[in-house]
């Protein structure tokens, strides 16, 4: 990734964010983000019969039925153990073969609603297992006089039925309610991190517009560049399409933020871009790097005389991307001018929990006269699901 350009007019650089021009194009293009899946994923409470997972859970779940129905027959006929075998044999022939037929018409099974896809799967299950019922009773696979010398009556037939139908709807209610309570849990979870992003500094506002309206006698060409600029970046702070976008889109952000300041603070900012090893597809939360850049101007460019420098690097290791934002600090005498809130780094250090919950890290220390901000998360490709959030 090519560093930004450092001088005032940032678009002569080729590496800086488009013309407006160009932007309004590339925006009636490509109206979504590139990071933004157009797809609408099939929300469904039922489980996909297809992975090994679920079949390792249905295996589990089976024998753990044969054990209890076991445990409550108090007069076993062939004893406790041989009973429990024939059982556990007899209900994994019904699980494994509803779970296999679930499978095939999984397709069609995702496209219908919660009602008719309980009703179709309680269906399958309970002629599953009269069709067992009927091949170890009265069937080819029937063990004869092990089991049964006469055929079962249609009572036994109802028993089992009965038995398997009671399970199968409470099975059925606790993923319908499980799937509801995730739902909600992941709702609750977006509305908390849309409003942790959706926060922009005022202060940062009132002087765009500040050096914006100097600009329009002066420079209006300069000034309708900034305003597209501000545009953006308002955007993207009230954009809630994706949870993550790639680490190319977030530096072109920064890149706008940062043609707005260099017209104001001029060669007092310098920032020095330490990308290049870091890959462009990585996906990364929204406003991660802007956040901290804008926190760095306030707290370290800004209050010193003579300006400072910000550098912003990135590594990659084998399962994590590590991205560093440091600035150097004001004078002495006026670096107690700007006590902070902290509330830009809690900001963030949520939106990361919120993204990557327990895998996310977010350090701050003091090297060299130099305050930095170090984030640590998973490194996720472009080609990772990237949900639309905005249903």
């Amino acid at each position: 990734m090519k560093a930004p350009s450092q001088r005032p007019e940032p678009r002569k650089n080729k590496s800086e964010p488009l013309s407006s021009r160009s932007r309004t194009e590339k925006r009636r293009s490509n109206p979504h983000n590139p990071g933004t899946g157009t797809g609408h994923a099939v929300d469904s409470f039922l489980p996909d019969f297809c992975s090994l997972q679920t079949a390792f859970t249905l295996v589990v779940s089976s024998e753990s039925l044969a054990f209890v129905l076991t445990l409550a027959d108090s007069t076993p006929s062939y004893g406790f153990w041989s009973d429990l075998g024939l059982r556990s044999l007899f209900i994994l022939w019904i699980t494994l073969s509803s779970g296999a037929i679930l499978c095939g018409i999984r397709p069609w099974l995702v496209r219908l609603g919660a009602l008719w896809s309980g009703i179709a799967t309680f269906s399958v299950i309970q002629a599953a297992t009269l069709l067992m019922t009927w091949l170890t009773h009265d069937g080819p696979l029937s063990p004869g006089a092990a089991v049964s010398r006469d055929p079962i009556g249609g009572a036994h037939y109802l028993k089992i039925l009965g038995v398997s139908g009671v399970v199968t709807a409470a099975w059925l209610r606790y993923l319908y309610v499980q799937s509801r309570w995730r739902r909600q849990i992941r709702a609750e979870g977006e509305a908390r991190l849309d409003a942790l992003q959706a926060r922009m500094r005022p202060h940062f506002l009132f002087n765009s517009l500040n050096t914006i309206a100097s600009l329009t006698r002066n420079d209006p060409k300069m000034a309708e560049e900034l305003l597209l600029d501000l545009a953006e970046l308002f955007r993207a702070v009230l954009r809630k399409e994706a949870k993550w976008v790639k680490l190319k889109d977030e530096v072109d952000l920064t890149c706008q933020y940062l043609n707005i300041e260099r017209q104001r603070l001029g060669q007092r900012l310098r920032v020095d871009w330490r990308l290049t090893g870091t890959p462009k597809d990585a996906l990364i939360p929204p406003l991660s790097i802007q956040p901290l850049v804008e926190n760095a101007i306030y707290h370290g460019i800004e209050p010193s005389q003579a300006g400072g420098k910000i550098v912003i690097d990135g590594q990659l290791t084998k399962r994590h991307l590590v991205l560093t934002v440091k600035n150097t600090l004001p004078e002495s005498d006026t670096q107690h001018s700007r006590r902070g809130t902290k509330q830009a780094l809690a900001n963030l250090r949520a939106r990361l929990e919120a993204c990557f919950p327990g895998e996310a890290r977010l350090l701050t220390s003091v090297v060299d006269n130099c305050y930095q901000v170090r984030m640590v998360f998973p490194y996720l490709r472009e080609r990772y699901e990237n949900p639309d959030r905005r249903r």
